[in-house]
């Protein structure tokens, strides 16, 4: 591109990305005046404008490290403002505190200031920052649509939008966490199927928090949206295990770090799920006890297996085994949402599904370490 075209592109980008930080100021003057409609119009158009910028003017190919930053950093700290102001609105109006849209506004004000001193610190290596990820621009797009929602109080879709964002934040988050904590001479953005890898390790402890939301062991006492969140991050989890694998593949992206960090975030979300299951009733300790024996002692071989510079592929039997623990948990979050509830036959069904699941996950799982133990025999033979 020449000089002077890419400078034109550039000042436009500018231009595009003040007028649309400006806009934030009638937005947060409309949310005190109670005009819901012309703030959430105004919100439509920065949302468009982003777009514009992005994909448009591409602003973060043609602008400068410190302008790109600074303006970054301003819309960010605009739309803290604004959710804030919903926040202490809906206080005074309502006197009482929202403790979802709070700790929303307390994830964005961490990202805004992590994002601001990590991203000098780079500057200040005379390092160039790369673009936003994936899930960076996820994150974006689902403040600007949940501060939309928050202002024209749709109440259904209020608590769905703002755990979304919060889920987005951290992915994202802890995507760029790593990359700056990356040795700085080989730092380069993280691959997508790693990326997707770390997002269910991350995500894993929102599940526990999305499940136990009303801070009752007994899950069908939970609401329905929090149930329905439930079952989607798990479909999530089920879909990204699949997406990593199949990505790093066909992008030419497998790498040590994967094979390793790959299993383990399917022993962790599971591990993790299986918990919840015995705490409101639907899995036995035993069970969980015998699955979590496997897991560790199939850990174990790998362990061994690398300390003689040898990498244990994953078995069809492990495929096997994640496949029926992922279909197993579905079917239990499925059979727990409340309009199955109400259906008296499937009631009866219910007393003994859940605990029937997690009998065949846990055979399923045993059979699946006595194959992984049987395959590695000679590694054994190494230390035994």
């Amino acid at each position: 591109m020449p000089l002077s075209e890419s400078l034109k592109l550039r000042m436009r980008g500018r231009v595009w990305r003040l007028i649309r930080t400006a806009i934030f100021f009638p937005i947060i003057y409309c949310i005190w005046t109670e005009h819901s409609l012309l703030a959430a119009s105004c919100i439509a158009v920065a949302l468009i404008m982003g777009w514009l910028n992005m994909y448009e003017l591409r602003v973060q190919e043609t602008e400068e490290p410190y302008y790109q930053l600074w303006l970054s950093v301003a819309e960010s700290f605009l739309s803290f403002a604004v959710l804030t102001s919903v926040l202490i609105r809906n206080i005074i109006k309502f006197d009482e505190l929202e403790k979802l849209l709070a700790v929303g506004c307390v994830f964005l004000l961490i990202r805004l200031v992590a994002y601001t001193l990590l991203s000098l610190s780079i500057l200040r290596e005379g390092k160039l920052l790369h673009g936003k990820g994936a899930w960076a621009k996820f994150a974006n797009l689902s403040i600007m649509i949940t501060m939309g929602v928050y202002v024209l109080n749709l109440e259904p879709y209020m608590q769905i939008c703002m755990v979304a964002s919060i889920l987005l934040m951290a992915a994202s988050g802890a995507a760029f966490t790593y990359w700056f904590y990356r040795d700085p001479e080989h730092r380069k953005p993280l691959s997508v199927a790693s990326q997707l890898t770390m997002t269910r390790i991350v995500l894993t402890p929102v599940f526990l928090w999305v499940f136990f939301y009303d801070n009752d062991l007994d899950y069908s006492n939970n609401n329905l949206v929090f149930k329905i969140l439930a079952l989607l991050m798990i479909l999530g989890f089920m879909l990204t295990d699949y997406l990593d694998g199949h990505l790093a593949r066909k992008m030419g992206e497998v790498s040590t770090l994967g094979k390793y960090l790959d299993p383990f975030s399917d022993k962790i979300s599971n591990m993790t799920v299986f918990l919840c299951f015995i705490a409101t009733g639907y899995a036995h300790v035993w069970m969980v006890a015998l699955i979590y024996f496997r897991e560790a002692s199939v850990e174990t071989l790998r362990t061994l297996a690398a300390s003689e510079n040898i990498i244990m592929p994953a078995r069809m039997s492990g495929k096997i085994k994640t496949a029926i623990q992922g279909i197993g948990i579905v079917i239990i979050l499925t059979g727990a949402l409340n309009p199955l509830q109400t259906i008296p036959a499937f009631r009866q069904v219910w007393e003994y599904l859940p605990t029937t699941v997690m009998g065949i996950i846990t055979i399923v799982t045993l059979a699946s370490g006595v194959d992984y133990f049987i395959a590695s025999k000679n590694i054994l033979k190494k230390f035994v």
